[in-house]
């Protein structure tokens, strides 16, 4: 069975990414998880919440980025940066909808990541 816990450390890191490189997301509609258990093979995903579900619960929260346990806690500081800087890039910064592979930043995400390790890591 899938185990969910809040991220505090991914948020972190997302913050600092954020800021680094003036993605202008606001990361308040934002909610960072860790899951144990999925049943993927992904190391993260980027999720939006219907707005249906954002009415019925009577949250901000737009978005959730998970992390899997299993796989991105073994990562390095610099692996860590990636994974968060890809799934902050499915975010547009009009906070509406979900960005695909095809978003052209997701060609610099190599260098971008890489610029932002050498403050955080």
């Amino acid at each position: 069975m899938i185990e969910l816990e809040k991220a505090s450390d991914v948020m972190e890191l997302a913050r600092e990414i954020n800021s680094r490189i003036n993605m202008n997301l606001n990361l308040d509609k934002i909610a960072f998880l860790r899951s144990k258990n999925a049943k993927t093979t992904a190391i993260a995903r980027t999720l939006v919440l219907p707005a249906q579900w954002r009415y019925v619960l009577g949250e901000e929260k737009i978005y959730i980025v998970e992390v899997i346990s299993e796989k991105y806690d073994k990562l390095t500081c610099e692996q860590k940066v990636y994974v968060v800087t890809h799934e902050l890039m499915h975010i547009p910064y009009t906070m509406k909808g979900l960005r695909n592979h095809n978003y052209k930043g997701f060609k610099q995400i190599r260098r971008i990541s890489n610029e932002v390790s050498k403050f955080i890591c």
